[in-house]
């Protein structure tokens, strides 16, 4: 009994991963960044700042991502075919809160350290800082 109700919720985790990674998967479009240099602040109590861009993000089911905006610094401004390449996954440790990992391959010294979240239909990318917040927030264009 003991070891059905084990393989229930491994079963249970596993199809609550690939299910959320299905909700990502698509082409998303910049909409909206937040910067603060308050990293005390709730990130809830933020207001995103609306952008015209025309930076996009494609994320693919195999957990490869392609964007034409160089997504290691951060420059929306700037597009163009191929600019940024890597992949997105969500680790173990971050199964709770349901964020996932964002690895572009051409990040020197920065690695894993954007992260991704899927809140309200709108897709949240985190920038690495430890002074400030830096977010920029996409909505879905297409599947």
């Amino acid at each position: 009994m003991i070891k059905n109700i084990t393989l229930i919720i491994i079963l249970l985790s596993f199809y609550n991963c690939n299910s959320l990674q299905n909700n990502l998967v698509g082409n998303w479009k910049l909409s909206s960044i937040i910067n603060s240099d308050n990293i005390y602040v709730a990130r809830s109590s933020l207001t995103p700042e609306k952008v015209e861009s025309k930076m996009t993000i494609s994320l693919k089911a195999d957990g490869t991502f392609i964007s034409n905006g160089d997504l290691c610094t951060g420059n929306w401004q700037e597009t163009k075919d191929n600019n940024s390449k890597g992949k997105f996954y969500l680790p173990k440790y971050m199964n709770l809160d349901k964020t996932f990992r964002f690895e572009a391959d051409k990040c020197p010294g920065l690695g894993g350290d954007h992260h991704l979240k899927l809140i309200n239909e709108k897709l949240e990318l985190y920038y690495p800082s430890v002074t400030r917040y830096r977010i920029q927030i996409f909505e879905k264009i297409s599947k």
